[in-house]
């Protein structure tokens, strides 16, 4: 069987129209996915800097070791301060655990994925929470993580 892209142009019009709006017929559940993704990505993160650090503990490596977990004691001390600021004293105690449990980026993703509204109290919206979280995470863990990894890999 032979396949021929099709020589007319009106066919070829309707084609791409008929995948334009099946692309933006799904493009609120491309982006819930994006943002779950990302999520898991940001949380499988932080546990792999988890894992690198007891390796290097195992393997006498203190130094590496030590610089990661400054990074991520700084990064969940950061996140806790910020959620402090943003969040009424009523909600801090469920806030601080989602960050020290390690899953706020996991929350903040659910939270912006359903368009949960901000709670009365609450200092910037879910979004901006989300964005704020995820800077400070790749500032203090995430880029840091890497340039100690690579210090790592290259002093062996």
């Amino acid at each position: 069987m032979e396949f021929r892209m099709s020589t007319n142009p009106n066919r070829r019009k309707t084609i791409k129209s008929q995948f334009s709006r099946v692309i933006a017929s799904n493009s609120h559940l491309l982006a819930k996915a994006e943002l779950y993704f990302t999520a898991f990505l940001s949380m499988s993160d932080m546990v792999s800097d988890i894992v690198m650090v007891a390796r290097y503990y195992r393997n006498n490596e203190m130094s590496f070791a030590s610089a990661s977990v400054i990074c991520l004691r700084l990064n969940l001390i950061l996140q806790s301060l910020a959620v402090y600021n943003t969040k009424p004293l009523d909600k801090q105690l469920k806030e601080q655990a989602i960050v020290w449990t390690l899953i706020k980026p996991g929350v903040d993703a659910y939270r912006v994925a359903t368009k949960a509204q901000t709670q009365e109290g609450d200092a910037v919206d879910t979004r901006s929470e989300m964005t704020g979280m995820r800077v400070i995470e790749m500032v203090t863990e995430s880029l840091p993580g890497t340039i100690i990894q690579a210090m790592a890999i290259f002093s062996t």
